[in-house]
């Protein structure tokens, strides 16, 4: 199983890889990196996460990226999903949630 870790290439640019599921987001610290990023952004900023290195997804992953959307949305920051996996994608359009994700 692959941990789920979380990178601050830039200012507001996150770098999401590992497992994006059940297990790893009850447990890692990336989850709390992100939400920590989100409280410190100031309103009408961009948040940028990038999913290139995400090896896997499953419904708790898809669940966690819509409430951090969500959070953002409430907190008038933007938030961009950049290099999606096909999996999450996949799970968006099954659950109809993917216009939430900018999925076409």
């Amino acid at each position: 199983m692959a941990e789920l870790a979380v990178t601050e290439s830039s200012a507001g640019n996150y770098l999401l890889e590992g497992a994006l599921n059940r297990t790893t987001v009850a447990k890692s610290d990336a989850v709390v990196v992100l939400q920590n990023s989100q409280k410190n952004s100031n309103q009408n900023s961009i948040v940028t996460i990038d999913m290139q290195g995400v090896t896997h997804a499953d419904t708790a992953g898809l669940a966690w990226i819509m409430n951090f959307l969500k959070s953002t949305q409430q907190q008038n920051i933007s938030c961009e999903l950049r290099n999606i996996p096909e999996s999450l994608i996949k799970l968006a359009k099954i659950s109809d949630v993917d216009g939430f994700l900018s999925v076409q």
